[in-house]
């Protein structure tokens, strides 16, 4: 191990870097943050990640540990950093868990390690932690798991079929610009600065082919991407533990897990699952649910695209960490963690309404929490959907069909997601919780200003205005019964609280509460033998906790598109209608049980 004297930190605590076999002898670029004056080894907190082991936010976390006596870890993943090997992102057959079960094996070798290991990280590096869990090392005692899918082929990279397009290609073409190749090869690193000034013209091209696409400079990144963009059915490719843990979740460790996650996130869907999968572990299992968009620092802030949901929502995710390892790695607390209902979850929604002076929406919201989900005392939920745009308890009287005109050349813009606008292609996407209008900075987007609801191809459902304040906490399904005059076919849905006019808002504003998207093709399923025949179909579950206060309606916005988004069902054609068939026998209803609150 050499000393590394410019890392340096504030106060008694040494930075060592050393460069750590993995079991292919494939080494792997680590530094180890030891605090000094500690009388006896103590338990050392890990983190592997492709985005730098020294980037800002990772020293802060490592300083703000090792000053409370932790030991940190933090590694560059194979291909990453200063790391040796190729990133293979999650197909094939990564690494994930067998190089950090080698990284343990070292740890617990080393003087300053008690023998005690806890895992943290966001996304790609609470994946890996998930990978290294079903390893099952004797050394892996307690997990913060931030915002991670249980399978990325249901969610995240695909998502029910369809290619989550503006997630995946716009991080390929972001890891390659970061990469240890585009640092090292001025030419390499030419070709794809290239690309990002004109990733929007790129974007517009896709589907991609190998050599035509975003990252044809370095192959093997390509190779990744378009292994998403190509195989959109669950095919062996896709079966490995970092990629799909669903398939291995029996073989995960009883240990204490605190799952993150967020409305806005990429994981709500998957926390939940994996809270159930857990739910026979004597260890503590947790799941804190908040507002923020899939992002770093997460948890840190109270703004979620348009939407501010005050002071309350925004959480130091190092003080957290802090209290959940001293109580599972220490022992200090642990009675109290163990005391901690199954979730802690924000209810958005009860504030005043009114524009902030960052010109955002006051929508406010508190913490609750709840020994299961949906949480206990509810009541059920079941919304009927009526021809003309009714979203009602009472079943309409007459059946009757809704039509959406679908024109794929120009499909409704993504207006609010889980994703962050890239900062390599400003305006390409909105964030979080945004009003529900066409808007100027998102790719392809009209920008009128008009409400989505107005378009011939989004069809919307409101409730009546609510008398008094509705909470709706917990996952709800749409059982719609569709007909299209074509045999694949995608649904994008909303679930959005539409505020009423007032001064501050002259139009209203329409709050994105909750999404999914699913496709229907050959590789899903198909709409019916017969293009117009309809068919009943279920989307969900779509998790949600908002509070609808008085004057508010609920709206169920219904499209064929989500753009940039998604990507274009390539057995659709550009130009055709669909059906949402309401009333009678075939009768839509957005339902759930037990998850409605006064």
């Amino acid at each position: 191990m050499t000393e590394s004297p410019s890392w340096l930190l504030d106060g008694d605590i040494r930075c060592m870097t050393e460069m750590i076999p993995c079991s292919d002898r494939i080494l792997l670029a680590t530094d180890v943050y030891v605090p000094g004056g500690r009388a006896s080894p103590g338990p050392t907190i890990v983190e592997r990640t492709p985005y730098d082991r020294r980037n800002p936010e990772l020293r802060a976390m490592a300083s703000f540990f090792a000053g409370r006596g932790y030991n940190v870890v933090l590694q560059d993943t194979r291909g990453r950093g200063d790391s040796e090997g190729m990133f293979q992102h999650y197909i094939a057959r990564p690494h994930e868990g067998e190089d950090g079960a080698a990284l343990l094996d070292w740890i617990i070798g080393q003087p300053w390690s008690d023998g005690q290991v806890g895992t943290t990280g966001l996304s790609y590096t609470g994946a890996n932690q998930q990978a290294l869990a079903i390893m099952n090392h004797p050394a892996l005692k307690s997990q913060v798991i931030l915002d991670a899918g249980i399978n990325y082929f249901r969610r995240c990279v695909r998502e029910d079929g369809a290619f989550v397009f503006a997630q995946l290609g716009v991080y390929a073409l972001n890891m390659a610009l970061t990469s240890p190749q585009a640092r090292n090869d001025p030419l390499l690193r030419a070709r794809l600065d290239a690309v990002r000034a004109r990733a929007t013209d790129w974007y517009a091209r896709a589907p991609w082919k190998a050599g035509d696409s975003p990252v044809s400079a370095l192959p093997e990144y390509e190779a990744w991407l378009l292994h998403a963009q190509d195989n959109p059915s669950e095919n062996d490719t896709w079966r490995n533990p970092a990629m799909m843990l669903e398939p291995f979740i029996d073989a995960y460790p009883d240990i204490p897990k605190l799952l993150v996650t967020s409305w806005y996130g990429h994981h709500v869907w998957s926390t939940f699952l994996k809270l159930d999968a857990f739910r026979g572990h004597r260890s503590p299992t947790k799941a804190l649910v908040g507002t923020w968009i899939h992002t770093s620092p997460y948890g840190d802030s109270r703004v979620s695209g348009d939407a501010d949901f005050g002071p309350a929502a925004s959480l130091n995710m190092n003080e957290i960490r802090l209290r959940w390892f001293d109580a599972t790695l220490r022992g200090h607390g642990s009675d109290r963690v163990a005391q901690v209902p199954a979730v802690t979850y924000f209810v958005m929604g009860g504030g005043a309404g009114t524009r902030n002076p960052a010109n955002r929406l006051d929508h406010g919201g508190r913490w609750a929490e709840a020994t299961r989900w949906p949480p206990e005392g509810g009541a059920d939920l079941r919304l009927r959907l009526a021809a003309e745009g009714g979203l009602e308890v009472e079943a309409p009287q007459l059946p009757g069909r809704r039509r959406i005109a679908v024109d794929l050349d120009a499909p409704v813009p993504t207006i609010g997601s889980s994703l962050r606008n890239p900062d390599i292609m400003p305006g390409f996407i909105s964030s979080g919780g945004v009003d529900q209008v066409e808007r100027r900075d998102v790719h392809r987007s009209p920008g009128t200003g008009l409400p989505l609801s107005s378009r011939a191809d989004v069809a919307a459902f409101r409730t009546a205005p609510f008398d008094t304040a509705v909470e709706i906490a917990g996952p709800i399904t749409l059982r719609l019964w569709l007909s299209a005059g074509a045999r694949a076919c995608d649904l994008s849905v909303k679930i959005v609280d539409e505020y009423p006019p007032s001064a501050t808002w002259p139009n209203g504003f329409a709050l994105n509460v909750a999404d999914h998207y699913q496709r229907f093709a050959s590789w899903t399923s198909l709409l019916g033998p017969e293009p117009d025949e309809p068919v009943l179909v279920e989307i969900g579950p779509i998790h949600v906790a908002n509070r609808f206060m008085p004057g508010h309606r609920l709206r169920l916005q219904v499209a064929n598109s989500s753009w940039p988004r998604y990507d274009r069902n390539p057995e659709a054609p550009a130009r055709f209608d669909f059906w949402v068939w309401c009333g009678g026998d075939r009768g839509s209803e957005l339902r759930g049980e037990g998850i409605v609150f006064g």
